[in-house]
């Protein structure tokens, strides 16, 4: 079966690889007879993720791989769409007691690659444990048939009926940005927060708060302990999905578009209430479906200009499309946060959880990654290079407020590189 690739896979570069890694820390030693199992019973299951990236005449498409997914051993990043990972642009890695997940940011989102890391975990945890407790009604298992809705090209080919609403974009005038010698020059860099679920959203939801909108908050008080004299607006990039506006809510297609949120330092002296009713208003605005109409819009005509142009005008093309969003020096973070995955009862095998994003070492500002496993929510803040000083300060502010926030683990991270067509 061959599938047409979201128009982001164009835009794949030598400077704009755009992989991600899903990392599951388990409570125990991964177990390798259990781990090839429950890879095997995802490639049975997910038919469209088991593909390698081919060009058709001027298109590039995904076509059906055989081959099995690889499993590296050392945590390694194997280059995807290559011989290192038998040409499938998905690949899986172990080491100690995690196991990884690295993919295309251009072939799914986090939204769309957690079913399969679900189903991952499940057979896992099954043929590990034989736990029978787990609650397999939102797990995609083998057994369950393949819906068209998971793997159909994802964009209709006319536009969505434009909707009234706030068309919010707030003006960035100067933001701040970390200079270069914040951090060592030593690549990419992790640490890895678990924070109280319970304490955290005891505190924010009576401020109409959300877990992306009250961690804004926390990183901007923050900012101003670290950064008192700082003139410059603080500036938020967040990512939002748009399956529901789409009306594809099983797609595992990268399906989200970007918007900024913003503080100044006029607002350092306000209470953590207030930022954070601040900042959810700003969230709120930002994630209005007319924004959504418009971004699938825009992504429908980009469409129909693609399939005019030969390949190579269509790459540079999307090239230019995402030049801006990855550019350095407009946003002092990215925070993104997947939503509340339910584990159906798999939470108490699984310790943490870590998401890690590929373009975070091409600019200066700190990416938050936020996930939630059993009472917690996961922060991964990813860097350019190591530096404990604001980690430090950020763990100092949640607990100022009452809020339980531990230091797991921290490390040097390195992403897959993806093999060009």
């Amino acid at each position: 079966m061959k599938y047409k690739v979201n128009p982001l896979m164009y835009a794949a570069s030598n400077n704009f690889k755009n992989t991600i890694r899903f990392a599951l820390e388990f409570n125990d030693e991964i177990n390798s007879e259990s781990l090839f199992y429950a890879v095997q019973m995802v490639q049975k299951r997910y038919p469209y993720f088991s593909v390698k990236m081919e060009k058709e005449g001027e298109d590039l498409i995904l076509t059906e791989n055989s081959l099995p997914f690889v499993i590296s051993d050392g945590n390694k990043a194997v280059c995807l769409n290559s011989p290192e990972s038998n040409y499938h642009i998905l690949a899986f890695a172990r080491q100690g007691n995690v196991i990884s997940v690295d993919i295309s940011h251009n072939v799914c989102d986090g939204n769309g690659i957690a079913p399969l890391v679900k189903t991952l975990c499940y057979y896992y945890i099954q043929h590990r444990y034989g736990a029978e407790e787990i609650k397999t009604d939102t797990i995609n298992l083998v057994s369950d048939p393949v819906q068209e809705d998971e793997y159909l090209y994802p964009f209709p080919d006319s536009p969505l009926p434009e909707q009234e609403g706030f068309n919010y974009a707030p003006e960035i005038r100067d933001p701040f940005i970390f200079t270069d010698d914040y951090f060592a020059p030593d690549g990419s860099y992790a640490y890895n927060l678990l924070v109280n679920q319970k304490e955290m959203m005891k505190y924010a939801k009576p401020n109409d708060g959300s877990p992306v909108s009250f961690v804004c908050a926390m990183l901007y008080k923050t900012m101003m302990k670290l950064f008192p004299k700082t003139e410059k607006e603080i500036v938020f990039h967040i990512p939002h999905e748009y399956r529901k506006a789409l009306g594809r809510p099983l797609s595992h297609d990268s399906l989200a578009r970007v918007f900024d949120i913003k503080l100044s330092p006029k607002e350092k002296d306000y209470p953590l209430e207030m930022l954070n009713t601040m900042l959810r208003g700003q969230v709120i605005l930002g994630s209005d479906v007319s924004g959504d109409i418009k971004a699938i819009n825009g992504m429908v005509q980009l469409g129909g200009y693609l399939n005019t142009m030969p390949l190579e005008m269509k790459k540079q093309t999307m090239q230019a499309v995402v030049a801006p969003s990855i550019a350095a020096g407009k946003h002092t973070f990215g925070v993104s946060y997947t939503g509340n995955i339910d584990w159906c009862g798999m939470g108490k095998y699984i310790r943490n959880v870590h998401a890690y994003a590929g373009e975070n070492k091409r600019s200066p500002g700190i990416g938050i990654e936020i996930f939630t496993i059993g009472d917690y929510f996961s922060l991964c803040m990813m860097q350019p290079g190591k530096n404990p000083e604001f980690v430090n300060e950020l763990i100092r502010t949640f607990k100022e407020a009452g809020i339980d926030c531990v230091l797991t683990g921290e490390e040097h991270f390195t992403l897959s590189d993806f093999a060009l067509v």
